[in-house]
């Protein structure tokens, strides 16, 4: 990973922020920045210095590992350092900081006004997570290989269905599948769903029996040198109910809709609108019930949120995002069908991560 250019990133955006330096304390956006799993920290970034304070646990690995100088977490060093290097401006992330911490910070603002010293506390919002909405070539490469490795889970799990098996049972075999294969661990509780259980979105593996001809929904995700895949698909099990069939070919066709939108440029209001619109001229849009997708990365539900409301809607489509594509109807006590793909944005259309 090229943590040295990911430095060089936050220290353009600091013009941006219009703030002199930035904390960093979230332990995803430290991994992002270090390579280390932190969980506790604090990384501060000015345009021509940066320091990383951790506690006794990590200090030697920092020292070792880190790009960054590492000094041990102690009172007033912070404070010490910010009056060293001149800071004036000192940028936090407002979606993380807590409470506390943000009262910790003014309180030491306080002080140094006491001190003559002019420090001003900036509110920004999730600094870091628009940066990680852009994957450099380090990442996209990894995010493949989650991508891959999730796919061969999915052709595991389907070489499992047969009469009488749990959906429990598939989703520890595959856990087991994948572990066995090199993943740290499953992105998500494995979503494997017969029949009417599949009209629930958020269904986790259960107990229930699969039986001929029941709909099989299969949300599945894994992590991979930290990086996360994210892919579902439906199956039928003998002979779907002709609703099922319907459904099914409407929800593909949505899908196909929005990726044939993924491009730069492309506004993300309008590739939600583009599956919603298609969905709800069948008439299905109150069965529609969640957003066309989300970014994946080092999380696996990352900012941009694809939906036509809310901060992005507005948005393009930039090179180097990577978000899935998931649309879907549920019928309540009949069944459900969401076909999600993750997506990497190129310089003209898309990669689909998924199929391979």
């Amino acid at each position: 990973m090229n943590y040295q250019l990911r430095l060089e990133r936050v220290r353009e955006s600091l013009k941006l922020f219009s703030c002199e330096a930035l904390l960093v304390e979230n332990p995803i956006n430290l991994l992002y920045l270090t390579g280390l799993e932190l969980s506790a920290g604090k990384l501060i970034i000015s345009s021509n210095a940066a320091c990383l304070i951790v506690d006794g646990r990590y200090e030697e690995l920092s020292k070792k590992q880190s790009l960054y100088p590492t000094y041990l977490i102690k009172e007033n060093f912070l404070r010490d350092w910010i009056v060293d290097v001149q800071i004036h401006q000192l940028g936090f992330d407002q979606s993380q900081t807590t409470y506390q911490d943000y009262l910790s910070l003014a309180q030491m603002s306080e002080k140094l006004k006491m001190q003559s010293y002019s420090l001003d506390i900036v509110p920004l919002d999730s600094p870091i997570q628009k940066l990680r909405m852009i994957k450099d070539h380090d990442e996209i490469e990894y995010l493949r290989k989650a991508a891959h490795l999730g796919y061969k889970g999915y052709e595991y799990a389907s070489s499992l269905l047969s009469e009488g098996i749990l959906e429990s049972e598939i989703a520890l075999e595959l856990e087991f599948f994948w572990k066995k294969k090199g993943a740290s661990r499953l992105a998500f509780d494995s979503i494997i769903a017969f029949g009417p259980n599949s009209s629930m979105p958020h269904y986790r593996a259960g107990s229930s029996i699969l039986t001929m001809n029941s709909t099989v929904l299969i949300d599945i995700g894994v992590v991979l040198s930290h990086y996360h895949s994210d892919m579902t698909r439906v199956l039928f099990f003998g002979t779907p109910a002709p609703i099922m069939k319907t459904i099914y070919a409407i929800v593909q066709e949505a899908k196909m809709a929005a990726m044939n939108l993924c491009r730069p440029g492309t506004l993300i209001g309008d590739l939600d609108l583009a599956a919603r619109d298609h969905i709800a001229s069948k008439g299905y849009g109150e069965y529609f019930t969640h957003s066309l997708g989300h970014g994946v990365g080092l999380e696996i539900h990352e900012p941009p949120l694809i939906r036509d409301k809310g901060p992005y809607r507005a948005m393009p489509l930039q090179k180097g995002m990577v978000i899935t594509i998931e649309p879907g109807i549920y019928l309540p006590g009949v069944g459900g069908v969401r076909l999600e793909d993750t997506i990497l944005i190129t310089d003209e259309g898309y990669e689909n991560l998924s199929l391979s």
